[in-house]
This record gives C-alpha cells, structure tokens and sequence, in this order.
C-alpha cells in the first residue's frame, strides 16, 4: 500500500458533494457530466486499498497480514470491523468514520495525539478495541434519533458528524450503559477526530464531541482486578508437586528417560495425595490402542493412522476398527468404558505439562502459542531451551530471554509428556484442545483466552479443596513465579525443587550468555524483576516481604520449639499495642515490611539465642539441620520452614529405604526422625 496515494485519493473527499456521495452509497448513478471529476474522486476512495484483502467501499475490512504478525492468543475479531453491525448509522456518516479510522490507522501516533512522541502507528488490535466502541455508541445515539423523529428525518438532517451538536450527545446518549474503561477507550478515539490531518481531510469545522460523564450514558466504574494476585505458597507447592509426579509416573511406565531425577526421587515418600487422581498403569500397548481409535473415529484410514504410532506391534488387538480398539481398552481396565478413562489420564497428563511449562518458563500467553512440540529444543551454552517469540515490550524482555527460555529438567520431562499426546491429537501446538485433528484438517490452537480453561481444569483436579480461591487470569503463572523468586531472594524457603532449579539454572544462564548484565548470576530477586518489569515488580517484591514478616511474627501462627511460645507471646505483646492503637494485624504486618523488617529466613529455622530485647528485628540465622527444637532450645521453626522440613525428610528416608548399612543410613534415619517430629510439632506430618 502506498501511503503517500491513498492521503492524496482521501485529500480530494471534501471536493466531493453529499448529493453524490448519497446518491452513489444508494447505488444509484450520478447523471450530471460537470459531476465527472468528483465521480472519479469518490470512485477512487472507494476503490482505495485498505489491507491485502478489503477495499474502502467492503462492508467487512479484514486486516489479515496485522494478523499473522500478531501474537496468536489476540482474537480474530480485533483484526475485523463489519460496518453493517452499525445500522443506525446514517450511510454518509459511516463513510466519515471510515476515512478517519483509515487515517488513523496510517498516520503517525505524533500526528494524532499531541502528548506522543512515536512516529510508529497504532496497532491495529488496538484501534478496533476503541473504534467499534465509538460506532457502537453513535448507532445508540443514532437509534434514538430515530425513534424519536424517524429514520427520514434523521436520513435527511444528518449526512456528517458536523451536523450532531452537544445536545444531541447529552440527551441521546441515555440507555447507553458502559463502563469506566470503555468510556475512556471512545474517548481516546474522539481525541483523533480533533489531529489536525483528519480535520484537515475530512471535516469543515471542529466537532463538539463531550466526555461521556457529562452526557445521560450511565457510566460505571470497572471492575478491577487484581492483577498482582498470585497462587498461594500452598497451592504452588502441591500444584507443582503433583504435576511433576504425574509426568514422571507417565514417562516411567512407557521406559521414557526421565530428566528430572529429583521428581523421580520424590516418588517414594512422596507428600501429597494421588490416589484419586485416576492414574492408570498404562504402557505404550495402551497409548497406540487409544491413539488408533481416536485416528479412526476422526476418519483416518487405517494406513495413515499407522504413522501417529509408536509400533504398530504393540496395539492390543488386531483389529482395525474402533470396536475392536474399543473392545481391546475395556478388556485391558476391566471397564465399560476404557477408552474414557485412557482420555481422562491422558488429559491429566497434558495439563500437569502444560502447567509445568507455563509455571516455569514465565511466558506470556502469546508467546505459549508460538511453542510447537514437533520443534526440537535448541541448547544454548550447554542448556535446552525452548524457542518461542517474544511479542510484546520485546527490547525489555529480549535482555533476559531472548526468544530462548531455558529448560529446567522439569520442562524437558513435561514436553516429553506433550509430544506423546500430541502425535493422538495430530497437533503439532501445545496449547491445543484435547480432540483429534480429522483427517485433512487443519491444526488448530486454543482461542485467546485459552490457557485459562485448562488451567482451570487442573487446579480444580489438583487443589479442589483451593479452587474457589484462585482467580486464574493470563499472567497469573508468570506474577507467581516472579513472586516466588522474591521470596527465595528475601531468605524464605524454595517450596518447589522446580523453582530452585529455575533460579539457578536461569541466573547462570543469562550471565553465560553475556546479556550485558553483571559478571554475577543473577540474584533470584534480579530474575523476579525481570519478568515482572519494574512497575509491578514493587507490587510482588512487597506481597513477599510481607509474607516473610508474617512468618516470622505472626502472633497467630504455630511455632516449634521451647522458645516457640516465648516468641508467641512476645509478639501477642507487641501486636496488642498496636492493635490497641487502631491498627489491624494485616496493617501491622504491611508497616514492618515498609520498614525493612522482611528478616531472611533460614531454610529449617532461626535461631533465638542471645535475645536481648522483646523485640528483635535482626534475628540470626544458621542454617543448618541442628536450627531446630529437636537440637536446640534456641531454635524456632515456622510455619514457612515446613517445605524445607519436609524435604529434609523426603531426602534423608530416600538414604534410609536405599538398604544400605553403612554409618550414612544411621546419620539419615536420625535426621529423618528429626525431621518428622519438627512437621509433626507444626501439625503437617
């Protein structure tokens, strides 16, 4: 499209009178030969390109290439504008919106808004969020013109925006309901009808355009939501732990390498429930029955079908019909219905690796479309790395990831797990929906709000008793993991193994990769900043300080050892005054961490030898496995040390159960039992 032509076919619009712009929207021809100049002006407008596959005069522009640029979680309609959903909008004034939407898809942001100082344009997802808006709301206005002195009237005594006076906004504007956001979006675009081209090109005069409060609209405020919020540590713990062991256990009975040897570690003794999960014994006899019934049912030959397998010798019948594959999976669980309870493990596992990916990359939606699980990882300075495509804020976000995110072993074994599943669904995306592509079909992925479904799925199978708590929003996993990493840098404990390998792993990598930061690993506090970005990062880095002030001197809290009670009651003492004052407890705990009073925590307990004073905010701590009630009556444990406790356990029974009888196994068993009577005194063994 050549910019500089399309300006000087617009430029000739005001030549052009309304009687011929009426007559030719009818379709009906001008007879007059003196009109032959302004014909051809109009005719050249119309004809205008305004993307590789609509014209000015379509009914529906369809910004295509926008599209295939964009990230593709972004919905379809955010590239589309179908003008005959306006039809109360007079015919000459929709051919004014036309021209300034073009505009203003073209000019430069300096030219429309006096406060930019980019010469880029706006994006197009971004100039249909405020557009349709402001066609939405001139229909209503439109509307209500009508039926207050019918459509005639209204044809004949409005034929441009000019002709709309104040009055007419304030007073037609009732019944239109809208919230605070939007308001504030059509008020943007009414801001572009004052840039001095677009008057310049297409209006005789200055429009009189009120803000939306001052009319009869009902403007209500927007709900906010807290996009700070994050998963809580309990919930991170049990969501990470579980996913992981469900991966392991899948990739374990199908002899795949597992990766991650911590997670197959923690399979023995492992703390969390999974009885109920619907895990099966399943071999790859199972998954190529499954995956050939599926093949079948979506009209596969049986030939082709062969190719999405593992081994053809292993299907469990020899049969080629979905009966038979169906008959062979009930036999195999004693069930009537096999298949159904292959389909529901299968999803389970696809999720528990979707989470897993998602939580531990940090990505953003869209650049957890751009995965492809038939694209191998790419190592990078001795470490894998998924490559995706960083789609927004890019100069910022390529200093730490550029399009690479590193693999912790964890995420190696999770899309070990998808590409299994992936080859059943004929889906090469990892964000996919469970069905089978059929045959000659087309792949598709998740529409654009769809990690949350999934998700939702997930923690309402992993954390039921949870699940009404959590508000799953696009970047709810990439703000929990950013708020985990200022926990770790504040002295709490890592409740996930996968999270300390993340930081370290990534920390090393990116001073490895020389992104022009210190000679120094990252600091997990850096790696949190990082993927928050600065603004939000204060947001997350002060939720963490106070979650550590909380476990330190929660006068409500549970705390082991002989001075746990004495540290109890000293900070009932503390609390009281304050609260004495008028404070709350959570108002307490926000003013300690405003006030630097995040002590670092040890990773199995703090010390509370050598207390001089009721209150001191510079405990020390250890560190080590004697830090605990058991070894020391200075010792207090809380109830953040527990992960730490229990993976002080989980590693030493591991030692015990190994057979072994040398002196090591004694040292394990004793430290294991130490262990246990700490979670014990902190009710979570």
């Amino acid at each position: 499209m050549n910019i500089g032509n399309v300006f000087e076919s617009l430029r000739q619009y005001r030549q052009i009178s309304s009687a011929l712009l009426i007559l030719s929207l009818k379709g009906q021809k001008a007879n007059s030969a003196s009109e032959s100049k302004e014909v051809k002006a109009l005719l050249e407008i119309l004809n205008l390109k305004v993307s590789g596959s609509s014209i000015f005069s379509d009914k529906v522009w369809h910004f295509e290439e926008a599209q295939e640029k964009s990230a593709k979680s972004i919905s379809k309609d955010r590239f589309k504008f179908n003008f005959d959903d306006y039809p109360n909008i007079p015919e000459p004034i929709i051919f004014e919106l036309k021209m300034v939407i073009l505009m203003v898809s073209l000019l430069p942001r300096s030219e429309l808004q006096r406060i930019e100082k980019k010469n880029t344009s706006f994006k197009i997802q971004s100039l249909t969020s405020m557009f349709k808006a402001t066609l939405r709301y001139f229909d209503h206005i439109f509307s209500s013109l009508i039926d207050a002195f019918g459509a005639d009237v209204v044809s004949d005594n409005f034929q441009s925006l000019q002709d709309l006076k104040r009055t007419h906004f304030v007073e037609y504007s009732e019944g239109f309901e809208i919230t605070s956001q939007t308001a504030t979006l059509i008020e943007r675009a009414f801001g572009f009808f004052h840039a001095k081209r677009i008057r310049e090109y297409v209006f005789a005069k200055k429009l009189v355009l009120p803000r939306l409060a001052q009319t009869k609209a009902v403007v209500s405020e927007s709900t906010k939501r807290d996009r700070d919020k994050v998963l809580p540590g309990e919930v991170f713990e049990k969501v990470s732990a579980i996913s992981g062991y469900v991966i392991t256990d899948f990739l374990t009975k199908l002899g795949v390498e597992v990766t991650d040897k911590t997670a197959l570690k923690m399979r023995r003794n492992f703390p969390f429930e999974v009885e109920d999960l619907g895990l099966l014994d399943v071999d790859w006899g199972v998954i190529d029955t499954y995956a050939m019934n599926r093949l079948l049912g979506r009209g596969y030959p049986y030939d082709e079908a062969l190719k999405y397998l593992n081994d053809v010798s292993n299907l469990l019948t020899k049969g080629q019909q979905v009966a038979a594959m169906r008959g062979a999976l009930n036999q195999r669980f004693d069930a009537r219905n096999g298949s159904a309870l292959v389909q529901d493990y299968l999803a389970l596992v696809y999720r528990s690796a979707l989470y897993i990916i998602a939580q531990y990359t940090g990505m953003r939606p869209s650049e957890l479309f751009e995965i492809r699980l038939d694209k191998p990882l790419e190592e990078s300075f001795g470490v894998p790395c998924i490559v995706s495509h960083v789609k927004k804020h890019q100069e910022f976000e390529r200093s730490l990831f550029d399009d690479k995110w590193v693999c912790i072993p964890a995420m190696v074994d999770a899309l070990n797990a998808a590409k299994v599943i992936s080859r059943i669904r004929v889906n090469p995306y990892l964000l996919s929906k469970d069905g089978t592509t059929a045959f000659g079909g087309e792949p598709s992925h998740y529409s654009a709000n769809g990690l949350k479904t999934p998700l939702k799925l997930h923690f309402q199978q992993i954390v039921p008793e949870d699940y009404d708590e959590i508000e799953v929003y696009p970047y709810l996993l990439r703000h929990t993991l950013a708020y985990q990493l200022f926990r770790a840098d504040l002295g709490l404990p890592f409740i996930s193994h996968q999270l300390k390998h993340f930081g370290n792993l990534v920390g090393a990598f990116s001073t490895a990769s020389n992104k022009g930061f210190s000679v120094n690993t990252l600091s997990y506090g850096e790696i949190g900043e990082q993927l928050s970005g600065s603004g939000r990062a204060r947001n997350l880095r002060h939720k963490a300080e106070v979650d550590a002030v909380r476990a330190a001197f929660d006068p409500d809290a549970a705390y082991a050892g002989v001075n746990g009670e004495d540290h109890k009651n000293r900070m009932i003492r503390v609390f009281e005054g304050y609260q004495a004052s008028g404070f709350t407890k959570e108002e307490i705990f926000e003013a300690m961490a405003e006030q630097g009073m995040a002590i670092a925590n040890v990773g199995t307990g703090m010390c509370y030898g050598g207390k001089t004073e009721d209150f001191d905010e510079s405990l020390p701590c250890i560190g080590g496995l004697r830090c605990n009630p058991v070894r020391c009556s200075n010792a207090v444990v809380t109830e953040a040390h527990i992960p730490k406790w229990r993976e002080v356990y989980v590693e030493n029974m591991r030692v015990v159960e190994s057979g072994s009888e040398d002196v090591s196994t004694e040292h394990a068993l004793e430290a294991a039992n130490e262990a246990r009577m700490v979670l014990q005194s902190l009710g979570a063994f």
